[in-house]
């Protein structure tokens, strides 16, 4: 299975997704602080940043660059209040729709995660 970042500051949020990622056989790596994140991203190898993004905290998006710099094979998905989102790498033609609709529905994210990995 995969090895996950899951680096958000909603304490009760990573604590069930990693919960979920766990019982699906990923390796969970739970970060609250960003800037820490980045600093293990530089250390370590991972097949995906789960992360979340409110649009009204640019700071959230920068992470996510500085992530995708530090690591660019590795995928990454923001999960909104509404959706959650595999960001497309501009070398790729397309990836696999791993677009909830409103609002998310966090079962069905291990599902989305085994998909985005293997894509």
């Amino acid at each position: 299975m995969a090895q996950v970042m899951l680096a958000t500051r909603n304490d009760e949020l990573r604590a069930y997704l990693a919960e979920k990622l766990k019982k699906c056989g990923h390796a969970v790596t739970r970060v609250a602080d960003l800037d820490a994140a980045l600093t293990i991203l530089g250390e370590a190898a991972y097949d995906m940043l789960l992360t979340t993004v409110d649009m009204s905290k640019p700071e959230e998006l920068d992470f996510a660059r500085a992530a995708q710099e530090i690591d660019p094979e590795m995928r990454i998905m923001f999960i909104t209040g509404f959706s959650a989102v595999a960001v497309k790498k501009p070398d790729e033609d397309r990836i696999d729709d791993v677009l909830f609709g409103e609002p998310v529905h966090l079962i069905r994210l291990p599902e989305a995660v085994e998909r985005l990995v293997a894509a």
